[in-house]
């Protein structure tokens, strides 16, 4: 085999081993969660009673009073909420991601967040706190049917099993209808990428031996 050709070679090896290792962010779903505060009724009711509407992906609107408020959990009487998520296994999460909303009537308002971390579900590390103070301005009409935004906290290098989102009423109700995780980092090599890495660097070795 040629010079010129064992270089291509090890070129292109360490290129595919590079590319396949440097993955897009993907959503990290948790195995379970739960929250210490009983949900409330109002207008309607707003629980979770098997726990999954929080990581379900299904989103409700701006207004959360559209289709009868049914995508959004919901807690009354100004409290924090601990919701607490078992991933099952030590994970990476760089971004937590809220959804919630406010209204026109001041009465359903965004909550302030806290993030903690655990290895055992006991003991907790408090990692970042967005507050959020009430009155907000881009408050919708109870019945608007626009997308609601995000309350995102980024950078948050969380490498543990469990996850606590705390959620602090700002308001008399909070509603929250998704929280998502994903690892925003540089994604880790699987093995066979390593492997067609290391391939790379070893032809690149050969090369200059020769």
């Amino acid at each position: 085999m040629s010079l010129s050709l064992l270089r291509q070679l090890a070129l292109v090896t360490a290129i595919t081993g590079l590319v396949q290792g440097s993955v897009a962010a993907a959503p990290i779903n948790p195995a379970s969660y739960s929250f210490d505060q009983s949900t409330d009724c109002g207008t309607w009711c707003y629980h979770d009673p098997a726990h999954g509407k929080l990581t379900d992906g299904v989103l409700g609107k701006a207004g959360w009073a559209v289709n009868e408020g049914q995508e959004w959990v919901g807690w009354a009487h100004e409290r924090t909420v601990n919701i607490d998520f078992d991933f099952g296994t030590r994970r990476l999460i760089d971004t937590v991601r809220v959804g919630s909303t406010q209204d026109t009537l001041h009465d359903v308002m965004l909550p302030s967040i806290t993030v903690f971390s655990s290895d055992d579900g006991t003991a907790w590390t408090q990692l970042l706190t967005a507050s959020t103070p009430a009155p907000q301005a881009g408050a919708a009409d109870p019945y608007s049917s626009a997308p609601h935004g995000f309350l995102t906290l980024p950078g948050l290098g969380i490498e543990a099993r469990h996850v606590r989102v705390a959620a602090t009423a700002n308001g008399p109700w909070l509603f929250i209808d998704e929280v998502q995780f994903d690892n925003s980092l540089s994604a880790i090599p699987e093995p066979v990428t390593l492997a067609l890495l290391g391939l790379g660097l070893a032809a690149l070795g050969l090369v200059r031996r020769r």
